[in-house]
């Protein structure tokens, strides 16, 4: 597999010069359904979400705070356009539970609560050349909700193809199915989370990722602005 080059652009630099992306590169792996063990650990995650938060005060939670605090730097309306970690987490508190989709998407979105950043995760084989994280001139896809996304003056990764993902929603053509067996997964963050902290992170998200879905990590590194 091709390592992919990764970047994030002036046009996000500018904006937020803290703005880092954690990227861990999987291959080999074995994308099931639902396992009975990943879907009681995340039964018990939802659970202590549920006891340790609030929705009216979810907004004010320090790091879903500085999640929509770096939005805004983009111009990029949290209310409008939910990051991905606090629209999860919104749904446990709502009691409307999360959507089960496979076993690497649900250790992502697992991890996207546990640490109430946005996260995403791509089929490597789908991306097309080397990656930039920048706002983006113009384009749109369908989403994995099978919305049409307009991404102009938005935050988005971006290949040779265009724009397919961002915090908020990805594209359906990098979407992770049964077939996928190269993952990238992304961690969205700017200053106010260290490079220790995120290190953790990608450490904990690579072990929960092989240890559901077999496979290597093949690079895990943080990119900076």
């Amino acid at each position: 597999m091709n390592l992919k080059r990764i970047t994030i652009d002036e046009s996000i630099a500018k904006k937020v010069p803290g703005c880092r992306l954690g990227c861990i590169l999987f291959e080999q792996v074995t994308v099931r359904g639902a396992t009975p063990a990943l879907t009681q650990e995340f039964i018990k995650l939802q659970q202590e979400a549920s006891d340790a938060y609030q929705l009216d005060i979810l907004p004010k939670l320090p790091r879903i705070l500085a999640v929509r605090s770096m939005y805004k730097k983009m111009a990029f309306d949290p209310s409008r356009y939910r990051p991905a970690s606090e629209a999860l987490v919104r749904r446990v508190l709502q009691n409307k539970g999360v959507y089960y989709v496979n076993s690497a998407v649900d250790v992502n979105n697992y991890c996207s609560i546990k640490f109430l950043l946005p996260f995403g995760l791509y089929d490597a084989a789908e991306i097309q050349g080397d990656i930039c994280y920048q706002m983006a001139s113009g384009g749109s896809y369908i989403g994995v909700s099978g919305n049409t996304i307009t991404a102009e003056g938005k935050p988005f990764l971006t290949d040779n193809l265009g724009v397919f993902g961002n915090p908020t929603a990805d594209n359906l053509r990098t979407a992770v199915n049964l077939s996928s067996t190269n993952l990238l997964s992304v961690i969205y963050v700017d200053e106010e989370v260290s490079d220790s902290a995120l290190n953790d992170m990608m450490d904990f998200t690579a072990d929960m990722m092989v240890r559901y879905n077999s496979g290597q990590v093949v690079s895990q590194n943080i990119v900076r602005a």
